[in-house]
């Protein structure tokens, strides 16, 4: 009888250690989880927009590629980076017109957030059954070429330097249109 006693004594702190031994590990699981919730929290806090994913379209007639619109956000591929901001692009171009308009939203990351509108005209320099390519739009210390590629579905841009401006201090890059998701858009 001592002998059954003792047993069920350790079968009970046996199982009671195991219980114990549960919850501080139930509790260490829910821990992490706050943990990561709270830095997701501070991350959009930081960040006050969430960005939309790639897409690319061709509207109307897809053998024609009479409409093609590309959405995302711009990203650096090579060259130096830029200040920090959040931006998302909407690219539209239409053959008709041997236009293609970018309208992009851009939230200004510093004590500011500002939130701004920019839309730029680009006339199409070539349109083909593979790609469509801007003229160079002329700013201040820039010019600016963008390329839909209609095979592989992809936009990218092409910033390059204006050599006479001798007050600017841009230097060349080239972007990428892709997902808002990423962390090193521009």
């Amino acid at each position: 009888m001592a002998t059954m006693k003792r047993a069920s004594i350790r079968l009970a702190f046996s199982a009671d250690k195991a219980l114990r031994f549960a919850y501080v590990t139930v509790v260490a699981v829910l821990a992490v989880f706050s943990l990561l919730t709270y830095q997701e929290l501070q991350n959009q806090r930081g960040a006050p927009v969430i960005l939309p994913h790639y897409a690319f379209y061709i509207l109307d007639n897809p053998e024609k590629a009479s409409v093609v619109q590309a959405l995302g956000t711009w990203y650096v591929a090579s060259g130096p980076a830029f200040a920090q901001t959040q931006q998302t692009s909407n690219i539209e171009c239409r053959k008709a017109r041997l236009q293609c308009v970018e309208s992009t939203a851009v939230v200004s990351v510093n004590e500011n957030r500002l939130l701004d509108s920019i839309s730029t005209v680009f006339e199409v320099e070539r349109w083909t059954d593979e790609e469509i390519v801007t003229k160079p739009e002329k700013g201040q210390c820039t010019t600016r070429i963008i390329s839909l590629d209609l095979v592989k579905r992809l936009a990218s841009s092409v910033i390059a330097a204006i050599a006479d401006a001798e007050t600017c201090k841009e230097q060349a890059r080239t972007l990428k249109l892709g997902s808002g998701a990423k962390d090193q858009a521009i």
